[in-house]
């Protein structure tokens, strides 16, 4: 029974190290900035002769199927004029094409650990370069708005004091007017924008198409994708393969990044909403149906007690899956007491300290069972060598054994059992909650949510990051395993002579929080079992 348990364990941290090492989306390469990325796909789609790919699935009752129409073939544009809006909390930039959005950047977060630009937000929305793209389809015929468009002021705005208004006007080519109006104010992760268009036929479909976020890189640990709250219902869209329908009667829909989120709230009447792909390189996309929308956009962190100020329910975007009733309290518990401390690696360890505590008993008493299966060593060792032919009888008797003697063969097991919700609660916080992305530490650790990154050795084409607190971790789990008593099985020695090999190797992948936590509960684990064995003897 011991060893099953112990095979049982081995087995799942192998699936979990498959599962981080091969289904892990691997770091990104550096962004280009998303006028650059709209030119470069553009180019591409041209000198393919491609069009932009229609959403899969037929279109929802009650609304027209704009990719019914023939797809007029992408033509390479780029703005001639930009306004950069500055607002205490994040960077816009405006664009004469199509009067639309072409960069957002947040200026409390970083683009990478020790950078100086703000958090891009816009990222990858080929065929265009700006959002949202205004379209008309009528006879057959597709236009969109991606023109010159008249701004009613020149020049970079500050916001500071007062709101600030910026109103875009353009003409589609049949003449039907499309007006952009922004409106930005002070000390907020959002801005309005009102769309409006005049002397389009009222049979004609109208659309705007919100594409921010590129979802090309699923995530397999945490979500990533569009998502659409109706009726105190949130939903997440994982996969698109025909497009979804989420009618008027939402209250708000967006784009998950992982840290960092995409929001848009109708003022109003909600226009009708198309969650779908569109693009030469298909992207998950917003698209909305009305001649005219009114919203609030919103670019925020993914920081639940922010989200929570929003007043629309937001909070429910973090999700920590399976294990969200460890991790929320986990979470708040470490946000309580970085008000003291201003470290979540301190924060980590205390999380640790407190787990500790909680389970000692179950500690002392798992000890003591292992203490206990080491004296009946010299039994079972008689029992497998009368019954090595016959497993069943084996079995009945260690088990009468374990019986008479009050022992329990998985008590030696529980703790470990015990750590594997916290565990995987934890690695969700860490690659969810925004608190961690780029936290540093102390000395080399300067992100919390990621491997260390202390220098990279090129073998033979691949490359072995070198990193200390994984080898600490095998280390410790060496000095504990010369500390707990073992069996006689022979197996099993050798399994657990494996374990602390296995286990650096395992976390050598992992974020720095989540090794700093192993590494921390093996060292009080230590001192424990020192204090245990003082006790018994």
């Amino acid at each position: 029974m011991e060893k099953r348990a112990l095979i049982a364990i081995v087995v799942s941290m192998v699936i979990l190290f498959v599962w981080q090492f091969y289904f892990t989306p691997k770091a990104p390469q550096q962004e280009q900035t998303p006028q650059t990325q709209g030119q470069q796909a553009a180019q591409t789609a041209t000198q393919k002769g491609q069009t932009p790919v229609a959403p899969k699935g037929p279109a929802a009752a009650g609304l027209p199927a704009p990719l019914a129409a023939p797809q007029a073939s992408v033509v390479l544009k780029t703005p001639t004029k930009l306004i950069t809006v500055d607002t205490p909390k994040m960077t816009v930039i405006l664009g004469d094409l199509g009067g639309g959005v072409m960069s957002v950047r947040l200026k409390e977060y970083k683009e990478t650990v020790g950078g100086s630009e703000g958090k891009e937000l816009v990222q990858d929305i080929a065929p265009y370069q700006y959002f949202p793209v205004v379209s008309k389809i009528a006879a057959g015929q597709t236009l969109d708005d991606s023109v010159p468009f008249r701004a009613d002021k020149r020049g970079d705005i500050t916001v500071s004091g007062s709101p600030e208004t910026v109103v875009l006007t353009g003409r589609l080519t049949d003449g039907t007017q499309v007006k952009k109006t922004y409106s930005f104010s002070p000390d907020t992760y959002s801005f309005g924008l009102k769309v409006e268009t005049q002397g389009t036929d009222q049979s004609a479909g109208m659309f705007a198409d919100f594409a921010l976020m590129s979802m090309k890189e699923k995530s397999s640990y945490t979500f990533r994708g569009p998502f659409v709250y109706a009726n105190k219902k949130f939903e997440q869209i994982d996969k698109l393969d025909k497009s979804v329908n989420a009618g008027t009667t939402y209250q708000y829909a967006g784009f998950d990044e992982g840290y960092f989120s995409f929001i848009m709230q109708p003022r109003g009447t909600a226009p009708g909403l198309l969650v779908t792909k569109v693009g030469v390189t298909p992207v998950d996309r917003l698209l909305f149906t009305n001649n005219s929308i009114d919203t609030t956009l919103y670019f925020v962190p993914n920081k639940i007690s922010l989200l929570k100020q929003l007043n629309i329910d937001a909070d429910k975007i973090v999700n920590f899956g399976w294990f969200d009733i460890v991790a929320r309290p986990m979470l708040w518990g470490m946000n309580f007491s970085n008000r003291f401390t201003h470290n979540y690696g301190i924060d980590i360890i205390l999380l640790t300290v407190l787990i500790k505590i909680i389970f000692y008993p179950l500690s002392v008493k798992s000890y003591k069972s292992m203490k206990n299966m080491q004296k009946l060593q010299p039994k079972l060792t008689q029992l497998r060598e009368k019954y090595k032919n016959d497993k069943e009888k084996l079995n009945q008797e260690m088990m009468g054994i374990y019986k008479r003697e009050g022992v329990n063969p998985l008590g030696g097991c529980l703790p470990m059992v015990i750590q594997i919700p916290v565990f995987f609660a934890l690695y969700r916080v860490l690659m969810s909650a925004i608190e961690f992305r780029h936290a540093p530490f102390m000395l080399w650790v300067n992100d919390l949510a990621a491997p260390e990154n202390i220098f990279t050795l090129h073998v033979a084409g691949y490359d072995l990051p070198f990193r200390v607190l994984p080898l600490i971790m095998g280390v410790t789990m060496v000095i504990q395993q010369k500390m707990t008593p073992t069996g006689g099985d022979p197996m099993q020695a050798k399994m657990m002579m494996f374990m602390p090999i296995f286990f650096t190797f395992l976390f050598w992948g992992f974020p720095a929080g989540l090794v700093l936590y192993w590494l921390v509960n093996n060292v009080i684990s230590i001192g424990q079992q020192y204090y245990i064995n003082k006790q018994v003897a």
